[in-house]
């Protein structure tokens, strides 16, 4: 049993961190769940008057910036596990400089047993197109099981159009490489796509709005589709579900099944108005069946600077 428990991680947070940031929007499943963020959270004053996943300031394009200083907070479960994990993503700044970090790490019972997983990813960005885009100039992975650690980056030099990446495990390189960035595409990894999607960089974030996001190339897959779909697709897709807000936004995402380990590569996401993930279902996860992922708070400091306990470089 501990073996399966130390093994079967990998392909979890290889979808599920990654899900929760891809796109940055909202998640739900379509199939019913046992309880909604919004039933969890309503007693809370500024959600009574502004919802769940709502904020007062909330702007649907601008300066990035605005997001500087947010930290959004999410409860993930699955097989038999409630809240067996946990993640959390911000954006910050140091010496100028603005940054990204997903963590997620697995707790409780199943930590014992997964030697208390760490999955952390980070993105230093450069600000483009009038301050309304992040572009990243690095982006590191990091795995921590036990007292093992895996690490990935990726540099991007925008002027000569090449990227770097490196591979390292327990501080030895182990793989290397560098491919040329084609004239006009930016490689959005996971982090530079959740905050610019927010920022309606792809496009309006509407109903019928269709993207096509290109990202760090990963087994010969270089794109991702988004669909936001139209309410009449939503009472379809729901198939006697549970209802949802009128106002939220349910979008389909494909991605190759053999980068995320789906039995298909579709997924479903549910956002709330303000662009705030809010709940998912992903169906038949290789080895772990359904996978649920639930938005739990939002955390918003006047100061900028972030911290985590990973050991990624600075900016």
């Amino acid at each position: 049993m501990i073996r399966f428990f130390n093994h079967f991680p990998t392909i979890f947070w290889k979808g599920a961190v990654s899900i929760i940031l891809i796109l940055g929007v909202g998640i739900s499943g379509l199939f019913p769940l046992v309880l909604s963020a919004k039933e969890r959270i309503s007693s809370s004053p500024l959600i009574k008057k502004w919802g769940i996943g709502e904020y007062p300031t909330f702007v649907p394009h601008g300066a990035i910036r605005r997001f500087l200083g947010e930290t959004l907070y999410f409860d993930i479960s699955f097989l038999w596990f409630d809240n067996a994990a946990e993640a959390t993503v911000g954006l910050y700044e140091q010496d100028g400089r603005l940054y990204s970090i997903l963590e997620a790490r697995t707790k409780g019972f199943l930590g014992f047993f997964t030697a208390y997983r760490k999955h952390i990813n980070k993105a230093t960005f450069d600000l483009v197109d009038n301050g309304k885009r992040v572009r990243s100039r690095k982006f590191e992975r990091e795995v921590l099981i036990g007292d093992r650690m895996e690490q990935n980056q990726n540099f991007f030099d925008y002027h000569n159009r090449l990227n770097w990446w490196f591979k390292y495990i327990d501080g030895e390189m182990v793989e290397k490489g560098q491919r040329k960035i084609p004239e006009g595409v930016n490689f959005d990894d996971i982090l530079a796509a959740f905050y610019n999607l927010r920022n309606s960089v792809y496009g309006p974030f509407t109903k019928g709005a269709q993207f096509t996001i290109n990202t760090i190339p990963e087994k010969g897959v270089n794109t991702i589709s988004v669909d936001i779909k139209k309410n009449e697709d939503v009472e379809t897709l729901l198939n006697g579900g549970k209802k949802r807000n009128g106002e939220d936004l349910l979008l389909r995402v494909v991605i190759p099944k053999e980068i995320f380990k789906t039995e298909n590569g579709e997924l479903f996401f549910w956002s709330s108005k303000h662009y705030i993930p809010l709940e998912t279902t992903v169906k038949d996860y290789i080895l772990l069946g359904d996978l649920h992922a639930k938005f739990k708070k939002r955390d918003f400091k006047s100061s900028l600077h972030g911290g985590f306990s990973g050991i990624l470089s600075s900016p």
